[in-house]
């Protein structure tokens, strides 16, 4: 590629290795082509590493990491991109062959556009409509609702810092679209399904474990969250009072178990579900 790219899609793998020339190939397909893409093998203990030795294309390059957990590996292909405008992309997903040339239309568009997110739809062992609801400034204090498969620019992951990798359960993109929308960069959804999320058979036995290995770190998570973005979620009246009520008895287990029931459970299900 003699010229810089305008587009760098970035995927993040970690023992997905068999579905990376899946994904690969939905981004290939695209209609807008002035695009490169960056996969990082984070640390992967299957055959990711060999599978990647074999895919040989102008447009693609490799990284081979430790393992970092997903918001580094992220971070780590971010650096290496050349182009303007980043597309986050799981190495277990696709996407539709019209997104890149929809949502970079959209960015030349308005220079005040910071993300772009679109509709989603799930495959493999689940069908149906990626539910994450609709996107407004106020709707996200409660829970993400711009999906992890989205575009934004270079330029601000910088000025941001990049994603946080003290963050888990993609908490970590919840987080990082706080931060651009903090800078008053505006938020477009394309109203298409051109996302493709990959479900799995083993919900019910992943969701038990992590409820009980993670709960706590989940929650810890969550106060990180509100703590960095308190300007914002203070412009809302009472949101940032019931978190800080919830804080103040941080230490309560019954109180820790209720904000399970009634927040945590909600988002682990709602993550799970989609996942």
């Amino acid at each position: 590629m003699n010229e810089e790219p305008k587009i760098s899609v970035i995927s993040a793998c970690f023992n997905h290795g068999k579905y990376i020339n899946e994904m690969l190939e939905s981004v290939l397909m695209q209609t807008f082509q002035d695009y490169e893409v960056i996969i990082v093998n984070d640390g992967s203990t299957d055959n990711t590493a060999e599978i990647l030795q074999n895919i040989a294309h102008e447009k693609v390059r490799i990284i081979n990491t430790e393992n970092h957990g997903p918001a580094e590996a992220r971070n780590i292909a971010i650096r290496e991109a050349k182009a303007p405008v980043i597309m986050n992309l799981d190495a277990d997903d696709k996407i539709a062959p019209q997104l890149l040339e929809k949502a970079y239309k959209i960015f030349c568009s308005n220079a005040n556009v910071g993300i772009v997110h679109c509709d989603a739809e799930r495959f493999g062992a689940r069908s149906g409509k990626f539910e994450i609801g609709e996107y407004s400034p106020d709707s996200m204090l409660g829970e993400n609702r711009i999906n992890s498969q989205s575009l934004f620019r270079k330029e601000d992951w910088q000025q941001v810092g990049g994603y946080s990798s003290d963050l888990i359960y993609g908490l970590e993109d919840w987080d990082f679209w706080l931060l651009i929308i903090e800078l008053g960069r505006e938020v477009v959804k394309i109203p298409e399904k051109l996302v493709y999320y990959r479900t799995y058979k083993n919900l019910k036995d992943c969701r038990s474990g992590r409820r009980k290995q993670d709960r706590m770190k989940i929650l810890e998570s969550m106060v990180i969250i509100f703590h960095r973005h308190e300007n914002h979620i203070s412009a809302f009246p009472g949101a940032w009072k019931k978190f800080s009520k919830l804080e103040n008895k941080f230490n309560n287990e019954n109180i820790i178990v209720r904000f399970i029931k009634n927040q945590l459970n909600r988002y682990i299900q709602n993550y799970l579900l989609n996942s």
